[in-house]
């Protein structure tokens, strides 16, 4: 491919995002003077939905449909480009027998059609990348809820669930390695409202699988795995708003990784996985503390800071880390609701010296496009698909909603690396630390309540720590329509 014509996307991108701002404008315009009819026709439609989906009192059932197109040239920094679509499927329903007694049930299916790369990639004797794959649809919700346990303040949701702890820094995502699918822990959870004290209390207990057939089988099961090894975990989460306008969180996390892949014969290798795909082995103790609220009384300015401190092993190396994130946000409070941010995170590196000493920080179940969709994959040269660490990163951004259907944002990224990695390795330089710049633009669109979309663009431009074999200019470039019902 020529080295930048890729540029064709993004200003394909910007054209489109220009005609959805002229039709927001035009929208605010028109919808006015024919708004009786077609307010009408929409609660009309909005009310036989709604209806639809609760047939009775104790049954609710819905559903949605997302569709994906993503063309990223230079996704790892080389000279390939990468053109698929994501199509997902999601079919939920809760069922309440009892008060306070739920069942949630969701079934997704996410198939691919990869028409970039023209190759097949495989994994113990299966594709896992073809011109279509991933077809297997699987539970990712399948849980027990129980509120008001014996008429305490406790509740406790037990079996296949979402968990987001916080900004979601270090636990979101129990299923990494299919993106965006899924985000599902296997798991035990009690919740403790003390409202007395303003305070809440999460106890968690986490058993994952690496392949995604152990717990509940898919359909048209493809042996694919949601993360490179079998995890165990235990979170302490403690939660207090007593102060005015803040919120202080701690946290104890104790995670346990058993390998799965790559410890078998014939998963690493050509035209299998890549040694930066394999698994881990260890145990992981983190403490951790979080503060987050307004300074003024108005609520202009907005903050969150984050720190925490890891030990134990990994891999077969005493394991001492510090991560740190943080954010400040200015609210203009005007027509257009425009608000500015800026932000640091430090996520330590590993010393090459201390031979039997590892000071890289683990992202734990942090494993998700926090602040680049982009960026998440060129870090599987030195890690694995999504794990950030070893890192400096200074954010600038800005957002606003120029319409009530319209969200706008954009963010300018520097980053750096913390500690160089292994000398001799053909993917960096010997002295480099300048990882490079990324911008990113996102364009969100509502359409009803049923419809939205989103344009996405980012680019990154490698800096000095990538050597010329991987240093080639960057893009990801998105657009989405998601149907929910």
């Amino acid at each position: 491919m020529k080295r930048y014509a890729w540029m064709k996307w993004l200003a394909a991108g910007m054209v489109l995002a220009v005609m959805a701002c002229g039709g927001s404008i035009a929208l605010a315009q028109v919808d006015k003077p024919d708004e009786g009819g077609r307010a009408s026709l929409w609660a009309d439609v909005d009310d036989f939905m709604t209806k639809c989906k609760r047939p009775c009192e104790w049954l609710c059932f819905g559903g949605d449909i997302r569709l994906r197109e993503i063309f990223s040239p230079n996704l790892l920094l080389d000279q390939e480009d990468r053109h698929f679509q994501r199509y997902r499927f999601r079919l939920w329903s809760k069922i309440t027998p009892v008060k306070d007694v739920e069942v949630n049930v969701r079934l997704v299916w996410e198939p691919r059609h990869y028409c970039e790369p023209d190759r097949v990639l495989r994994a113990r004797d299966a594709s896992v990348i073809n011109s279509w794959t991933g077809s297997e649809a699987i539970f990712d919700h399948m849980n027990l809820k129980w509120s008001n346990v014996l008429g305490l303040p406790l509740t406790v949701t037990v079996g296949r669930q979402d968990i987001i702890l916080g900004n979601g820094w270090l636990v979101l995502d129990g299923t990494p390695l299919d993106g965006s699918r899924t985000i599902f822990f296997d798991a035990a959870r009690a919740t403790i409202d003390l409202k007395d004290i303003n305070t809440k209390v999460d106890l968690i207990g986490i058993r994952q699988k690496s392949d995604s057939d152990y717990w509940l089988k898919p359909f048209c099961d493809k042996d694919f795995h949601n993360m490179e090894q079998d995890e165990a975990g235990a979170i302490i989460y403690v939660s207090n708003t007593s102060l005015p306008n803040t919120q202080i969180d701690g946290y104890f996390i104790y995670k346990h990784d058993d390998q799965d892949l790559g410890s078998q014969p014939g998963d690493v290798g050509a035209g299998a996985l890549a040694p930066w795909q394999t698994g881990a082995t260890g145990d992981i103790y983190t403490i951790g503390g979080r503060v987050a609220g307004t300074i003024d009384q108005d609520g202009r300015w907005k903050y969150r800071v984050e720190g925490a401190h890891q030990f134990g092993h990994k891999n077969g190396r005493q394991l001492c880390a510090f991560g740190f994130n943080s954010q400040i946000r200015y609210f203009f409070k005007d027509k257009w609701n425009n608000n500015l941010r800026a932000g640091y995170e430090y996520l330590s590196g590993d010393k090459q010296s201390s031979r039997g000493r590892d000071e890289q920080f683990d992202p734990l179940w942090g494993r998700w496009p926090q602040f680049s969709e982009l960026y998440v994959y060129p870090v599987a040269l030195e890690n694995r698909p999504g794990e950030t660490t070893n890192f400096h990163r200074l954010g600038f951004g800005w957002s606003c909603k120029p319409h009530e259907k319209l969200d706008l944002a954009a963010d300018y990224h520097l980053l750096w690396a913390d500690r160089h990695p292994a000398r001799n390795n053909a993917f960096f330089t010997n002295n480099g630390a300048f990882r490079g710049q990324l911008l990113t633009g996102v364009l969100k669109y509502k359409f009803n309540p049923h419809i939205s979309g989103h344009l996405l663009a980012e680019v990154f431009m490698p800096g000095n720590f990538y050597d010329k074999a991987r240093n080639e200019v960057a893009g990801f470039f998105r657009y989405e329509l998601t149907f929910t019902w």
